[in-house]
């Protein structure tokens, strides 16, 4: 049934509820600074959107360099997290390792998400 739905709301529903598991899990566990958590959603959210956009241009376009793109795109998206982490999540020192452990988590999850959106595009006949 989630298959036949667009990719943007395949993405936004999968978000959401491993969004939702994911903080209720950390709040559950133990005190958490709840803007970095966001932030850094909202980022990877956001650049998981961009790549699958910009995979699906590319398929149309030139099929055979998918995994060029792909790998190029990720390493783009590796770069921008590291930039925002280092700047922005990671200067409060008292939550420091509830940040980075939470970060790395997100980051993972939706890395996830790109390679498997991006294996169905290149299995699609």
């Amino acid at each position: 049934m989630l298959k036949k739905l667009p990719v943007t709301v395949q993405v936004l529903l999968i978000s959401i509820a491993f969004f939702l598991i994911h903080f209720g899990i950390v709040t559950f566990l133990n005190k958490i600074n709840t803007t970095p958590f966001l932030m850094s959603y909202a980022l990877q959210f956001i650049m998981t959107l961009a790549i699958l956009f910009a995979m699906i241009k590319i398929y149309e376009t030139a099929k055979e360099q998918l995994g060029f793109a792909f790998l190029g795109l990720s390493t783009l998206k590796v770069g921008i997290s590291y930039f925002f982490a280092t700047e922005y999540l990671f200067q409060n020192k008292e939550m420091l390792e509830t940040n980075k452990i939470n970060f790395f988590i997100t980051f993972l999850f939706f890395l996830s998400l790109d390679v498997y959106f991006t294996i169905r595009l290149l299995n699609k006949k």
